[in-house]
C-alpha cells in the first residue's frame, strides 16, 4: 500500500546486506551498530528494517497463510504436484525442509534487529516522545517476533541482546513458559510507551499502535490460556485487554462485509476494522520486490487473465465451511440453499474465471471447487502480475470482539450480556442489518391455484424498501408450488405485497416473510460449553482464511481430533483426495513444527521436538 513507500521498504541496517537504493535510503554493503543509530532517523531506518520482515516470503508474504496455515477444516489445497514441490503446505514437511529453517530464520531475523535496535535506542540526541514511541514498536514486535515462534515450535533459545558473534552460536531452549514471560514484558511495556499513537489519527495500519497492542495482548492471552501452558488465569487478562480496544473508541464494524476486503484490494485503509496490516508494495517491477504472493495471487479466485487479476486460486473452501453458513431452510434440498449470512458467497466464491488468457465467468456449484473468495483482485485498480502490493490485515475488530466474548464466558463460566452483544454484532454484520436492514427472506405460497401453464410474473411493491426485492415462481401440475427470492432487496420498513400475473392461471397467493434484526442472533439460554462451540464455529464462519484456524485449534486443544474427524467427514462428503490429503498426516507431533536441522547442527544445545 501507498504508506510503504514513506514508512516500510528498507533492508535491515543491523546484518550484513545489501539494497537498492528506495528513496533517501543509502544502500550499504554494511553497517556495524558501531557507527550508525547516531541520528533519529538512522534509528527509524532500523525499526523499518525490523518491520520488513512480516512481509517476507517466508512469513506473510506467502508461506504462513499459503503455507504452514493454509490447510484445517475450514481450507484446503486443491493441487498436489507429483514432485511434492508443495508438501510443506499439507504438512509433509520434516526438520530439513527448507521453508521451515527459513521460517524459523526469518523469525530471529527479526528478533535481532530488534535486540539491535534496543541495544542503540539511547544513541541518538532525539525528542524523548519520538524515542519511546520506536522503542515500543520495537519491543512489540520482538513479542510478536516470539509469539510465533512458541506457538509453532514450542520451546525456543530466547534471546534478548543482539547477537554478534559467529562462534557464540550455543544456546538452549528456553520453556514456553519463560517465552510467554518475555512476550507479555514487551508487549506490555510497549503498550505504556505507545498511549498516544493511535491509528485514526495515523490513517493507516501498517505501524503498530496502542490498540493493535492490546488486541495482540489478548490474542497471546487466549493462547496462553489454552494447549499448553493451560493458564486459565489469563482468560481475564484477555477480556481485560481485548476490552480496552472495545472501549478506546477507535474502532467499530464496517458495516459491509465484503467492503474490508475490497479496501484491501484498491489500496484503501480501513482503520475502523483493520487495526494491524502488514504492508505491501506494488508488483515487483524496478528491482524491488516488496510484493505479496499470498492474498490474491495464490489464495484468491481463479484467473488467467491478468487484466482481471491474476490468480492461481490454489486454495478451496471445503463444504463444511459452506456448510457452517446457516441457511433460510434447512429442510431445503435445493443443491445451494439460500442464506441470509452474506460471508458465506463472499468466503466461499461461487464462480471462477478459468484458466484460458481471456477471463471466462463460470459458476461453480460445488462447494468442494469453490476458491477461497475472501481476495479478490478483480477489485484491484489496475490488476497486473502474478504478485501484488495487497495488505494482509493482521487484527480486525471483529476479532476483537469474538476474543471478548470467549474469554469472558471462560471467566464467568457462561456467557454473559457483554458477552452475547460481541458475538452479535459480529454475526448481524455478516447478516448484513446494518448494510441492508430487513429484507425479504422468504415467500410463502398460500394459495397454489390453478391452470398455470408457465410461471407467473412474481411483482414485489409497497414495504417502503430502499431497494426493491426479486423473486421467481415454480409450477407444477398447474400449480405455483414454491417462489424462490432471487434478491433480497434493502432496508423494508413493512411487508410488501406479492403480486402473481400471467401463466395462463388464476388463484395463486403468496405472503412475504421479512427478516428481522434478530435473525443473526444466537438464542438465550445458552450454557458456557455451548456457547463455547458457538465461539469455534463463528470465529471461522468469520474469519475463515486469515490464518487464525490452526492456531486456535491448538490452543483448544481440538488440532488433531478436528483434522481426524474433518478427513472422515470429507471423505463422506464427496471430497476430492487433494482435500483431505493433509488431514490424514496428522498426528500429535503435528502440535508443534520441526527445529530446523541447520540449526540443531550449529547450536549444540538445541533439541528436537517430539515425533521429529
Amino acid at each position: 500500500m501507498r504508506h510503504l513507500i514513506k514508512f516500510y521498504i528498507i533492508a535491515f541496517i543491523s546484518i550484513s546486506t545489501s539494497c537498492q537504493k528506495v528513496l533517501d535510503t543509502k544502500p550499504t554493503d554494511f553497517l556495524s551498530p558501531l557507527n550508525y543509530y547516531n541520528t533519529a532517523e538512522e534509528l527509524q531506518n532500523g525499526l523499518n528494517g525490523v518491520y520488513n520482515v512480516l512481509g517476507s516470503k517466508t512469513l506473510y508474504g506467502r508461506d504462513i497463510l499459503y503455507g504452514f496455515y493454509a490447510q484445517s477444516d475450514e481450507e484446503a489445497f486443491n493441487i498436489w504436484l507429483s514432485s511434492g514441490a508443495l508438501a510443506y503446505c499439507f504438512y509433509q514437511y520434516t526438520a530439513s525442509t527448507p521453508e521451515v529453517g527459513t521460517f524459523w530464520a526469518s523469525l530471529y531475523t527479526g528478533i535481532n534487529g530488534a535486540n539491535t535496535l534496543l541495544a542503540n535506542i539511547n544513541k541518538p540526541n532525539m525528542p524523548e516522545a519520538q524515542r519511546e514511541k520506536i522503542k515500543g514498536e520495537a519491543l512489540f514486535l520482538r513479542g510478536y517476533y516470539y509469539f510465533l515462534l512458541v506457538t509453532n515450535f514450542g520451546d525456543v533459545p530466547l534471546i534478548t541482546t543482539p547477537s554478534n558473534s559467529v562462534t557464540d552460536v550455543n544456546i538452549k531452549r528456553s520453556p514456553v513458559k519463560e517465552v510467554y514471560e518475555q512476550i507479555l514484558s514487551d508487549m506490555t511495556t510497549a503498550e505504556k510507551l505507545l498511549q498516544n499513537q493511535k491509528v485514526t489519527t495515523l490513517g493507516y495500519s501498517g505501524k503498530v499502535t496502542k490498540t493493535a497492542v492490546q488486541g495482540i495482548l489478548a490474542r497471546v492471552c487466549l493462547q496462553m490460556a489454552g494447549y499448553p501452558l493451560l493458564d486459565k488465569a489469563k482468560y481475564n487478562d484477555a477480556k481485560a485487554w481485548s476490552y480496552k480496544v472495545i472501549t478506546s473508541e477507535e474502532h467499530q464494524l464496517n458495516p459491509d462485509y465484503s467492503n474490508i476486503f475490497i479496501k484491501l484490494a484498491k489500496d484503501e485503509y480501513d482503520v475502523k476494522e483493520s487495526i494491524w496490516e502488514v504492508e505491501f508494495y506494488g508488483y515487483g517491477i524496478g528491482g524491488i520486490d516488496e510484493t505479496n504472493q499470498a492474498t490474491g495471487p495464490f489464495i484468491g479466485i481463479l484467473c488467467s487473465d491478468e487484466k482481471v487479476g491474476y490468480s492461481s486460486g490454489r486454495v478451496n473452501a471445503t463444504k463444511k465451511l459452506f456448510d457452517s453458513y446457516e441457511v433460510i431452510n434447512p429442510a431445503s434440498t435445493a443443491t445451494i440453499r439460500p442464506t441470509l449470512d452474506l460471508r458465506r458467497d463472499w468466503n466461499c466464491a461461487n464462480y471462477n474465471y478459468g484458466t484460458t488468457t481471456t477471463a471466462k465467468y463460470t459458476a461453480v456449484t460445488n462447494p468442494w471447487l469453490m476458491n477461497a473468495g475472501k481476495w479478490r483482485r478483480e477489485y484491484e485498480l489496475s490488476p497486473m502480475g502474478k504478485v501484488n502490493g495487497m495488505n494482509i490485515t493482521l487484527l480486525r475488530y471483529s476479532d476483537i470482539l469474538l476474543m471478548y466474548a470467549e474469554a469472558a464466558n471462560e471467566v464467568y463460566s457462561m456467557p454473559t450480556d457483554s458477552a452475547y452483544t460481541a458475538i452479535n454484532l459480529v454475526r448481524r454484520r455478516g447478516y448484513g442489518k446494518v448494510l441492508n436492514g430487513n429484507v425479504v427472506k422468504t415467500i410463502a405460497v398460500t394459495a397454489q391455484g390453478t391452470g398455470y401453464t408457465t410461471a407467473p410474473v412474481v411483482t414485489i411493491t409497497g414495504g417502503a424498501p430502499s431497494l426493491n426485492a426479486t423473486a421467481t415462481a415454480v409450477i407444477s401440475a398447474g400449480k405455483v408450488t414454491a417462489i424462490n427470492v432471487v434478491t433480497n432487496g434493502k432496508n423494508y420498513q413493512g411487508i410488501p405485497t406479492i403480486t402473481l400475473t400471467g401463466g395462463g392461471g388464476t388463484g395463486a397467493v403468496a405472503t412475504a416473510i421479512l427478516s428481522n434484526m434478530n435473525d443473526a442472533d444466537i438464542p438465550l439460554g445458552l450454557n458456557k460449553e455451548d456457547f463455547f462451540d458457538l465461539i469455534v464455529d463463528e470465529r471461522s464462519r468469520e474469519l475463515c482464511f486469515e490464518g487464525y484456524r490452526r492456531p486456535d485449534l491448538l490452543r483448544w486443544g481440538k488440532f488433531v481430533s478436528m483434522m481426524e474427524s474433518y478427513a472422515s467427514y470429507a471423505k463422506g462428503a464427496g471430497a476430492p483426495a487433494v482435500a483431505y490429503r493433509a488431514a490424514e498426516s496428522i498426528t500429535t507431533r503435528n502440535l508443534l513444527m520441526p527445529i530446523p536441522s541447520k540449526e540443531i547442527t550449529l547450536n549444540k544445545l538445541l533439541t528436537q521436538n517430539p515425533g521429529w
